[in-house]
């Protein structure tokens, strides 16, 4: 079983993503939906792919796409509709084909996250999907939100 790992203030990530919980993705405890956290760190991690030009979302678009190798998310606190939500995204990991991302979601106006999440993404080539080493924009992005973990607060 992994660590433990301790829930993180919103300045442990360089970027953020700000949303509003939907309604759908409550369960039927009255709170966010363990599988609706990991939608909301994947559409931050392409925000921050998109904004950083290091992925082309256009119909036929070209470059490199990440795949994910593996994912997971840890829990801290409950988050509950109506909650505005704060989706932080670093990378922990800069590989040769691969980048591990690191997620922190928090809820309303918390000062450490209510979950943390990591995704590994293996980046290959769109036709082929064969793994293909990172490319320009990819690594400039990964280095603009690297975050060394063992420099966590």
């Amino acid at each position: 079983m992994p660590e433990r790992l301790p829930a993180l203030p919103l300045s442990a990530y360089p970027y953020v993503v700000e949303t509003q919980l939907q309604w759908a993705d409550s369960d039927i405890y009255g709170h966010l939906n363990n599988v609706a956290y990991l939608a909301y760190f994947d559409t931050a991690l392409n925000m921050a792919l998109v904004e950083h030009g290091a992925l082309d979302v256009t119909p036929g678009g070209e470059g490199l796409i990440g795949l994910v190798a593996q994912s997971g998310a840890q829990y801290f606190a409950e988050v509950t509709f109506p909650s505005r939500l704060r989706i932080g995204v670093r990378v922990e990991a800069i590989g040769r084909t691969s980048l591990t991302w690191g997620f922190g979601l928090f809820a309303r106006e918390q000062t450490l996250c209510a979950a943390r999440g990591n995704f590994v993404h293996v980046y290959v080539e769109r036709q082929t999907r064969r793994p293909h080493p990172l490319s320009p924009p990819l690594l400039a992005c990964a280095q603009a939100l690297f975050t060394d973990p063992k420099n966590d607060p």
